[in-house]
């Protein structure tokens, strides 16, 4: 499976963006947020074409919602 993998810094956070071409599981991301050598990675944003949803610390939205990203970061203390 193909992905892409960016990071988004608030001023607290660093958080790991996953994009992904189809269903699967997210194990680069999983790893990342379960490091310990990256204290400021506490959770994950995955964009596919799932259904928005929350688990493992990984934010699931869909690709057509990706839009609202920056918004949804601005609003929240991630």
């Amino acid at each position: 499976m193909r992905s892409s993998l960016f990071f988004v810094r608030t001023i607290d956070h660093l958080i790991p963006v996953e994009v992904k071409a189809k269903k699967g599981t997210s194990k680069s991301l999983q790893t990342l947020i379960q490091s310990e050598q990256y204290p400021d990675i506490q959770k994950g944003i995955k964009i596919t074409s799932q259904n928005i949803g929350f688990e493992n610390n990984i934010l699931t939205i869909p690709y057509f919602c990706s839009f609202l990203l920056k918004r949804y970061l601005k609003t929240r203390t991630f």
